[in-house]
């Protein structure tokens, strides 16, 4: 799984985005992916827990070491032990046997460690990736938000200049021009407000990749592109590939190790020591052989098994639990999914073609005295918020695609990354 994800993360990248980057270059998703990929410090830092983890299983597998013992008996007493003449000495080595195949199971046991460690890696890389592409998006709402303000300032100017040949021909009243004024220093300040955001948002996707400098000039993107939408019930049938519930398969492996390794403890480890005793007095030698073997380990075993047998009794219900609660989400993604594509193109269709004729209709009208600056503001106000409103429901549908594609555990495309 962990190899299959990090593969579709790859896959689909274009031969552009291997290419050198200048600075200050426009900036699509496919090249935000790769550098996320190559220099995101949490992706550092997994990397070392991994490697941590490759030390711990060899630590794991390790059987018992080799123990070398020295007893020395009758040493330095009083009377005929005065001394050392009845001095005993033992110089033996001891190991302990485990019986049940222990230290292979403790190594399966870090070794299902290890795949929920990758598991919880991918879903983090994934989220990651989430973020930084919806970061992506904000950057481009944002400069839609800047291009909309400049184009609203550039009406409110011509709107100014309008009304001003019309105060000097006699035609409207003083206060109209001293009203336009407002409005224009209005928009001026939304413009600079407009700039500040876009700035923010540059910054903040630029630290998904280490930087505190963004060195891109825009991020580009096919924005108003929308990808095919499928069917319900194919995004339902990947819905295994969570990474969520992919973890749930791991942690039942990982029980199931440590359900073996406890009841391995039902069979007593057995010290075996072997050496040779010298005795001081008679100048002799002798072999020592011993073996301990503890009473009652398979009592003692017998909580810990119960406790897992019950755990593992419980963790398919914990994974339907979660299954259950990841479809209700991947439905409500979708609903609205639909919903963002049918306000999208309706906008686009009918609503932005009539707002826009209708203010250029009510600026001739006005010309005429037909109108009042009020009506003829609110029209070209209406064209702007559409504008607006397109922008935000395009927006809003490759957010919910990236979610969609996050719960699914499906590779984050880039629908909206090329022109």
């Amino acid at each position: 799984m962990r190899f299959r994800i990090v593969m579709m993360l790859l896959v689909g990248l274009t031969s552009n985005v291997l290419a050198v980057e200048t600075s200050h270059q426009p900036l699509t998703l496919d090249q935000v992916v790769v550098r996320v990929l190559e220099h995101n410090p949490q992706l550092g830092i997994n990397d070392y827990e991994s490697l941590a983890m490759a030390s711990e299983i060899r630590q794991a597998a390790q059987s018992p070491a080799y123990e070398l013992r020295l007893n020395l008996e009758n040493l330095a007493g009083n009377g005929a032990y005065r001394g050392t003449e009845q001095l005993e000495s033992t110089l033996s080595l001891a190991r302990v046997l485990e019986l049940g195949d222990k230290s292979y199971k403790r190594g399966d046991v870090v070794r299902h460690q290890q795949q929920l460690l990758n598991n919880q890696q991918d879903s983090q890389r994934l989220d990651l990736l989430a973020r930084a592409s919806e970061m992506f998006i904000h950057v481009m709402i944002d400069q839609h938000r800047l291009a909309i303000a400049e184009q609203h300032l550039s009406l409110v100017q011509q709107t100014y200049q309008m009304v001003v040949k019309r105060v000097q021909a006699g035609k409207s009243h003083r206060a109209e021009q001293r009203r336009m004024k407002a409005e224009q220093i209005r928009a001026e300040i939304e413009l600079e407000h407009a700039e500040h955001e876009l700035k923010t948002s540059r910054l903040k996707l630029a630290t998904f990749w280490g930087s505190t400098e963004p060195d891109f000039s825009e991020a580009r993107a096919d924005f108003f592109k929308l990808a095919p939408l499928a069917e319900f019930k194919a995004l339902e049938q990947r819905l295994k590939d969570n990474p969520d519930l992919v973890r749930y398969a791991t942690e039942s492996r990982l029980l199931a190790s440590r359900l073996k390794l406890a009841r391995s403890q039902a069979s007593s480890n057995m010290e075996v020591a072997a050496g040779i005793r010298h005795f001081n007095q008679q100048d002799d030698n002798a072999l020592v052989l011993s073996l301990n073997v503890p009473l009652g380990s398979r009592s003692r075993a017998l909580p810990e098994i119960e406790r897992l047998q019950q755990l593992s009794h419980a963790q398919p219900l914990r994974y339907e639990q979660q299954r259950l609660h990841l479809y209700a989400s991947l439905y409500q993604v979708y609903q609205e999914l639909v919903h963002a594509r049918t306000a999208y193109q309706a906008l686009t269709q009918q609503v932005i073609p009539e707002v826009k004729q209708a203010a250029k209709e009510y600026r001739q009208a006005y010309l005429a005295g037909r109108f009042s600056l009020r009506e003829l503001n609110d029209a070209e106000n209406a064209q702007l918020e559409a504008q607006l409103e397109r922008v935000l429901n395009a927006a809003r549908y490759h957010q919910l695609m990236i979610e969609i594609e996050r719960l699914t555990g499906a590779s984050l495309n880039a629908e909206t990354s090329n022109e």
